[in-house]
């Protein structure tokens, strides 16, 4: 792709076109300085091809995984980027063509070619470092184990077996700080009853050394679009909304996608499940108005009280744009940024509104997570004359108080992390971490703010583009390769 010239200003798309090489060095290219007390390795995890040989995926979901590693150590920052090596990526490689089904993509050959084939795993979603695993992660399978250092692929990983025939694990995990464990879920299947499948959430907890030692299962009355769930000291909290999928058997039959079969049902309402940590069993449900929460900020315990941060959709009209993302008509965009109160005593629940801005992905400092916490970064969606994906960072507090900053016309960006400074003293004494992609050089570069304040601290810019990812996860390990 060429750079754009003259005065036009260039969409999000060039964001989304293929990175097939690999790449290793350390960046030089940088405006400002590297602060010295950042220092780990900022994990990236997204889609990093929509095409193969002539042909586009069917949806964003569906781009094979690509996991980018920035490593810090002593001011200086070393970039790499390497493909998962799951059955799909070797074998369409090889091929150069689609020979796997998606969440919305189909086999070329029609019916016969799809018949009775489940979607792949293309592990393009998020990333975990938890003990002493580097995993990628996708909800429609199971997690991919990487070397954290050459970011080699090992294989698909199931917690030596306890992860089962048959169970998926969520692109959206979380640490609990106080104990140390990874707790995760999937959605999955009871059993059978005389309306067909029972829907349930599994949900699984992790030891600190990496040992899967307690799951169980939560029974629903629909199949939901449940993506990502919000974790308290006490209790995981799941969000069951009105974005549900329809009948799947045209899916197993191989006539339509999963992306088909998703709806927004304004006739089912939101409802809350609270689990209690220790026994993974249910202890309350809220019920709500129609609506979804695609992914949560914080949540904690107060008296009586769970607060919980969320980015609410009315509608999954982004599904569209989503299985077309080549479309220059197509607008990526966010969420309505909301906070829910439940009362665990009196069973009542209200929400408010935090903010204004369109917002998405939102992140904060994890070591408060599960407890208050005062400063959330979200990705924003600002109408700057080229606002077709992410442009802006946002830092909110609790309060609502907020300091959003747009990017130039033509630089789009995405999840927005914190980094920790390694001797900090605060909640928000540390880095903001954004990678942004340049329209015009058609290049990414990895923007460092300071997290409390905003102020921008240094501009590294990458040799080539990343394609816009989804999500990140930030260690203090340096790991160093071989």
């Amino acid at each position: 792709m060429e750079a754009i010239a003259g005065n036009e200003v260039p969409s999000c798309h060039g964001g989304l076109e293929n990175l097939d090489e690999e790449h290793d060095y350390r960046i030089d290219d940088i405006d400002g300085e590297v602060p010295a007390n950042l220092r780990g390795t900022f994990f990236r995890n997204g889609p990093g091809r929509q095409r193969i040989g002539g042909e586009k995926y069917g949806h964003w979901f569906d781009g094979d995984g690509m996991l980018c590693a920035f490593t810090f150590d002593n001011g200086q920052v070393h970039f790499r980027n390497r493909y998962v090596r799951t059955p799909k990526y070797v074998e369409e490689t090889a091929a150069q063509k689609v020979l796997y089904r998606g969440f919305g993509t189909q086999i070329p050959g029609g019916f016969a070619k799809n018949f009775l084939k489940m979607p792949a795993n293309p592990a393009n979603t998020n990333s975990i470092y938890h003990g002493g695993h580097l995993l990628a992660l996708n909800e429609g399978g199971k997690p991919w184990k990487l070397d954290p250092a050459s970011l080699d692929t090992v294989g698909e990983f199931t917690y030596d077996g306890g992860l089962e025939r048959g169970d998926v694990f969520s692109a959206h995990g979380k640490i609990h700080p106080r104990s140390g464990d990874y707790v995760n879920f999937g959605a999955g299947i009871s059993g059978f009853g005389w309306k067909g499948p029972k829907p349930c959430v599994n949900i699984f907890r992790i030891n600190p050394q990496g040992k899967l030692y307690r799951r169980a299962q939560v029974p629903l009355e629909t199949f939901p679009f449940c993506h990502d769930f919000a974790l308290t000291d006490h209790y995981a909290l799941f969000f069951i909304g009105s974005i549900v999928f329809g009948n799947m058997a045209h899916v197993m039959l191989g006539t339509r996608t999963i992306s088909d079969q998703v709806t927004f049902d304004a006739s089912i309402p939101m409802q809350v499940i609270v689990v209690d940590l220790e026994t993974l069993s249910e202890v309350k449900r809220f019920d709500g108005a129609p609506g979804s929460i695609i992914h949560f900020g914080n949540a904690y315990e107060h008296g009586d009280e769970i607060i919980v941060d969320g980015m609410f959709q009315d509608n999954f009209e982004a599904n569209d744009t989503l299985s077309d993302v080549f479309n220059p008509a197509g607008r990526f965009g966010g969420g309505s940024y909301r906070r829910y109160v439940l009362n665990m005593r009196t069973g009542a629940m209200s929400d408010s509104l935090v903010c204004e801005t369109e917002s998405e992905f939102p992140t904060f400092n994890t070591a408060y997570g599960g407890r208050y916490n005062d400063v959330t970064y979200t990705a924003c969606s600002v109408a700057n004359g080229a606002n077709s994906f992410f442009n802006g960072i946002q830092r909110i507090t609790h309060d609502g108080e907020a300091r959003l900053l747009t990017l130039p016309p033509g630089l789009y960006g995405s999840e927005p992390l914190f980094a920790p400074a390694v001797d900090a003293k605060g909640e928000d004494d540390g880095y903001v971490l954004e990678v942004a992609y340049d329209g015009f050089k058609h290049r990414s570069e990895l923007q460092i703010y300071d997290a409390r304040n905003m102020d921008a601290i240094a501009t590294l810019r990458l040799r080539h583009h990343v394609p816009h990812q989804f999500h990140g996860f930030f260690t203090d390990e340096v790991f160093s390769a071989p």
